[in-house]
């Protein structure tokens, strides 16, 4: 008997039906489309974020105290500790590994240029040539990690937004250079042209080709930038490094991400470690590279927890204000179709119907609809999500089959909670009332 009351109390008033399953649909597709870029746009935004610059510093931890000027290592080549270039590759092989965006070693050599083809006068109290630091790292790097794997690494993956007018050195390529910006225009550098570089210490000295003009914004305007392999023969360092820029995907630190680590139980230090927190990572770096410190760069790593914070309000505040929006107008819908079927709910009370009873026909045709309507969100956010990420990110999210079962549930309770106060407000009327109007 239920079930063919349902079926006729569905089949009948259809215009105010298809109106709230259009209302809970549209308030699902915006819910289903947030979830869904929810799921990816931690990585995605990280993603974006990686590009101007590393999250994470990597130093010897025996170092003697640094000579640092605009992050630019200005001590003797042979001064302090190095660390080795063969243990990099332990970075692809930690907990969080696959977090691991890139890296880049870098080498620090004062010295001078003596030779360009408009070289200025020197500076007063300079060498004989124009003083620079070169800098040694990679270019595009592959590491084989294992028989397997291999990952491409270096400068051109950790700052895609450096600017570069001409194009990237081979790292094989020892020859080869990139000049600051304004380095170039002092010493009247194009690409393609030669310059000389010696080391302040009487080392030698190596002829470059100025393969491209680098624009960063930074220090490294300033600086000669060649392969690893061609400053470490220059200066008798091979196979040593002085620092690397590690960029890490990380989730935004919290409370517990901040606690002292000396003092968390082993349960706390097991959810710590397994958490990508950007000190999380830096501890598992440091235990995978030998005497090694690793700092996180928290005024980047703050920046982004601040943003991908500020991102999830956001995308809550959106899919709450269309939860809201669907269950007002299931509500109004329902106020219509109540007082509408007053005389029917008063005959059913007159036949000894209880108040549950009557409240259960209505419920079970507002969960129809919001089964119904949440189906119908479902996949219009999916596709919404869709087209959405391939706009803002420049690539696809898939179907999140995870939130299928809660996008349903959610659309049937913002379909009862729109139900409620109307149903609430028909169960009061008297059954004489009602019969004798």
């Amino acid at each position: 008997m239920l079930a063919r009351i349902l079926l006729e109390s569905l089949s009948r008033r259809r215009r105010r039906k298809v109106l709230s399953f259009a209302a809970v649909a549209l308030g699902m597709t915006v819910a289903t489309a947030v979830g869904t870029i929810a799921l990816d746009v931690g990585d995605k935004v990280s993603r974006e974020l990686r590009s101007f610059g590393a999250n994470l510093s990597v130093a010897p931890a025996a170092d003697s105290l640094a000579v640092s000027i605009g992050g630019v290592d200005y001590r003797p080549a042979g001064a302090g500790a190095f660390l080795a270039e063969a243990q990099l590759v332990q970075l692809k092989k930690i907990f969080w590994r696959n977090n691991i965006v890139a890296f880049a070693p870098f080498l620090y050599v004062p010295g001078e240029v003596r030779s360009g083809p408009a070289r200025r006068t020197a500076p007063r109290g300079a060498m004989s040539g124009w003083p620079v630091v070169l800098i040694g790292s990679w270019f595009e790097k592959a590491l084989r990690i294992d028989n397997l794997q291999v990952f491409v690494t270096g400068l051109k993956k950790l700052h895609p937004a450096w600017k570069i007018q001409g194009q990237w050195p081979a790292d094989d390529d020892r020859t080869a250079c990139l000049v600051g910006r304004r380095l170039a225009a002092q010493l009247g550098l194009r690409p393609g042209d030669s310059l000389t570089v010696a080391l302040a210490a009487p080392r030698g000295a190596v002829e470059f080709v100025a393969r491209g003009i680098l624009e960063t914004g930074g220090p490294e305007d300033e600086q000669v930038l060649a392969p690893l392999a061609a400053v470490q023969k220059l200066a008798g360092l091979e196979g040593k490094v002085r620092r690397v820029e590690v960029s890490a995907l990380t989730k935004p630190e919290d409370a517990f991400a901040r606690s002292d680590v000396t003092r968390m139980t082993p349960e706390e230090f097991d959810r710590w470690y397994c958490a990508p927190y950007v000190s999380s990572i830096a501890y598992q770096i440091q235990q995978a590279i030998p005497d090694s410190q690793a700092t996180p760069v928290y005024q980047v790593a703050e920046t982004e927890g601040r943003i991908l914070s500020r991102v999830g309000i956001l995308m809550g505040l959106l899919a709450g204000a269309a939860l809201v929006t669907a269950a007002l107008a299931v509500a109004s819908m329902m106020l219509a179709t109540v007082l509408e079927r007053r005389a029917e709910i008063g005959l059913f009370k007159a036949l000894g119907a209880t108040n549950g009873q009557v409240a259960l026909v209505f419920l079970l045709e507002a969960a129809v609809v919001g089964v119904l309507g949440g189906v119908g969100g479902y996949w219009t956010g999916s596709l919404l999500a869709w087209r959405l990420a391939l706009a803002v990110f420049g690539a696809p999210v898939g179907i999140h089959w995870v939130i299928f079962l809660p996008c349903l549930a959610l659309a049937v309770l913002v379909t009862l909670a729109g139900s409620a106060w109307p149903l609430s407000r028909a169960l009061r009327l008297a059954p004489a009332t009602v019969l004798k109007d």
